[in-house]
C-alpha cells in the first residue's frame, strides 16, 4: 500500500547504517555535540531566567520555523527531485501523485520526530537543572509552526526547480502573513491554506523532476579540456560553482553578514531593535561580532565549498578512478577553485569596516585569511575521505564545531597578543607562513587518503 514510502525509507536506513559503519566515531561525535548544544541552550535559558532577561518568543519561533523549513526543502529535493530510488518508482504501476504524497508523509514524520526528540531532550535538561516550565499552549503553537514549516518546505523546491517560478508567490504571501500574525489561531489558518496549496502543488511536482534531470542531461562533459589537467579541474569546479549559483550566494551572504554584523557592532543598543534582542546584543563587543561574522563566512565559503568539491563526485567517481592522473593533481586542481569563493567573501571586510571606520582593519583582514585557510586545512582531508558520498549535515556540523573550537582559541590568543604588540606585523606573518605549510601538508594527507579511496 505504501510502496514509495517503504522504498525511500529502506534506502534512508540502508545509507544511514552504511555511513555509521564506515564512520562510527564521526557519528558518535555528532551525537555528543547535539546533546552538548541542547545542554548549552538549557543553561542559557536558566541564565536568562535568573537575570530576568526577557526573550521574545516570536524570535525563537521563527528560528525554529526556518530551520525546519530549510531542512524539509533539502530533504524533499534529496528524496524526490534528485532521488535515485525514484527512478525505480516511476516504473511501478503507482500513480505519481500517490508516490509524491507518500514521500511527503515520510518527510513529515522524520521532521516531526526530530522536533519531538529535541524538544523532549531540552525539557529533560531543563528539569534536571531545577527549572520547571509549563507552557502547553506555547508548545502547541511551536508544534503547529513546525508542521507549517514542513508543508511550506515541501512546496518551495517544487516551484524553485521549475520554469514557472511565479507559482512560489503564494508561499511568500503565507510567510508575510505569518510574520505579522503568528498567534496560534493565525498559524492554524495559514497551515490549512498552505496544505490546500500543497495538494495543488503536488500536481506540478513532476515538472520539477523533469526540469532538473533535463538540465543535468544538457550539461557538457568537463573532461575534454586541452589546456592542462590542473587547469581543466579548476575550470570544471569553477563552472560548477557558477552553474549552481554558489558564487552569487557567497557574494550575497558576505554582503549581508558584513552589513548586519557591522551594524550590530556599532548600533547594537539602538532603539530600532526589540528590547529582548537589544539586551542580548549589548553584551557583545565589536570584536565578537567580527569573530562570528568571519566564522559564518568561513563555514559557508571555505568549509562547505571544500567538502562539496569531493562529496559531489558521487556520479563521477568512476571517471576519477579511470583517469590517468595522480591524486595530487586532483587535489591541487580542486584547491585552485577555492580562490573564487574567497574573492566573493571579501565584501564582508568592506561592509564591516565601513561601520567600524576601519578600526583594527589589519587584524580583521589577517584573521579572515587565517580562518579561511584553517577551514580548507580541516575540510580537505575529510572531503577526500568521504569522496563520492552525498552531502551530510552531520559531517558539516561536526567540522563546524571543530572550526569554532580552533578559531576560538586562535582568536583569544592572537587578540591578547594584539593588545600588547599591535604593530608587530612579523608575528602575524609568521603564523600565516606556518598555516600555509600546514595547508600543503593537508593537501599531501588528502592525496594519500584519496589514493586509498580510488
Amino acid at each position: 500500500m505504501l510502496e514509495t514510502y517503504n522504498l525511500i525509507l529502506t534506502d534512508i536506513i540502508r545509507n544511514l547504517k552504511r555511513n555509521i559503519k564506515s564512520s562510527p566515531i564521526l557519528y558518535f561525535l555528532f551525537f555528543i555535540m547535539i546533546l552538548f548544544s541542547i545542554a548549552m541552550m538549557a543553561m542559557l535559558t536558566k541564565y536568562f531566567i535568573k537575570n530576568d532577561i526577557s526573550i521574545n518568543l516570536s524570535d525563537v519561533f521563527f528560528v525554529i520555523f526556518f530551520m525546519f523549513l530549510i531542512k524539509t526543502s533539502v530533504d524533499f529535493y534529496r528524496y524526490y527531485i534528485n532521488s535515485k530510488p525514484f527512478v525505480y518508482i516511476l516504473s511501478l504501476p503507482v500513480s505519481n501523485l500517490k508516490s509524491l504524497f507518500e514521500i511527503f508523509l515520510l518527510i513529515f514524520w522524520i521532521q516531526l520526530g526530530l522536533w519531538v526528540f529535541f524538544s523532549s531532550i531540552y525539557h529533560i535538561f531543563i528539569y534536571n537543572i531545577g527549572i520547571n516550565l509549563s507552557y502547553p499552549l506555547i508548545y502547541l503553537q511551536f508544534l503547529i509552526g513546525v508542521i507549517l514549516s514542513i508543508i511550506l518546505g515541501t512546496i518551495v523546491p517544487i516551484h524553485i526547480y521549475n520554469k514557472k517560478k511565479y507559482r512560489i508567490i503564494p508561499v511568500v504571501v503565507f510567510l508575510v502573513c505569518l510574520w505579522f500574525w503568528n498567534d496560534i489561531l493565525s498559524i492554524i489558518i495559514i497551515t490549512i491554506l498552505s496544505f490546500l496549496y500543497l495538494i495543488i502543488s503536488l500536481n506540478h511536482s513532476f515538472e520539477s523532476y523533469l526540469f532538473v534531470h533535463r538540465k543535468k542531461r544538457k550539461q557538457e562533459s568537463y573532461n575534454n579540456f586541452k589546456s592542462g589537467i590542473k587547469k581543466a579541474i579548476f575550470l570544471k569546479e569553477s563552472i560548477i560553482l557558477w552553474r549552481d549559483k554558489l558564487l552569487i550566494s557567497i557574494l550575497f551572504t558576505s554582503v549581508f553578514i558584513g552589513f548586519f554584523s557591522g551594524y550590530f557592532a556599532v548600533f547594537g543598543d539602538s532603539d530600532f531593535l526589540p528590547e529582548s534582542l537589544r539586551l542580548i546584543v549589548s553584551l557583545f563587543s565589536k570584536e565578537i561580532y567580527a569573530f562570528f561574522g568571519i566564522y559564518i563566512m568561513t563555514i559557508y565559503s571555505s568549509v562547505f565549498i571544500s567538502l562539496n568539491l569531493f562529496l559531489n563526485e558521487e556520479n563521477t567517481l568512476w571517471i576519477i578512478r579511470n583517469m590517468p592522473i595522480s591524486e595530487k593533481t586532483i587535489i591541487y586542481g580542486k584547491s585552485f577553485s577555492l580562490l573564487l569563493p574567497f574573492l566573493c567573501s571579501i565584501p564582508f571586510i568592506a561592509y564591516f569596516s565601513a561601520f567600524t571606520m576601519g578600526e583594527s582593519i589589519f587584524y580583521l583582514i589577517w584573521f579572515f585569511v587565517f580562518s579561511y585557510l584553517a577551514g580548507v586545512i580541516i575540510s580537505f582531508p575529510l572531503g577526500a575521505k568521504y569522496i563520492g558520498k552525498k552531502s551530510d549535515i552531520m559531517l558539516l556540523y561536526s567540522v563546524s564545531m571543530i572550526i569554532l573550537f580552533i578559531l576560538g582559541i586562535s582568536y583569544s590568543f592572537t587578540n591578547i597578543f594584539y593588545l600588547f604588540l599591535s604593530n608587530d606585523i612579523i608575528f602575524y606573518l609568521i603564523i600565516l607562513l606556518i598555516e600555509i605549510i600546514l595547508l600543503f601538508l593537508s593537501f599531501e594527507v588528502s592525496a594519500n587518503i584519496l589514493s586509498k579511496k580510488i
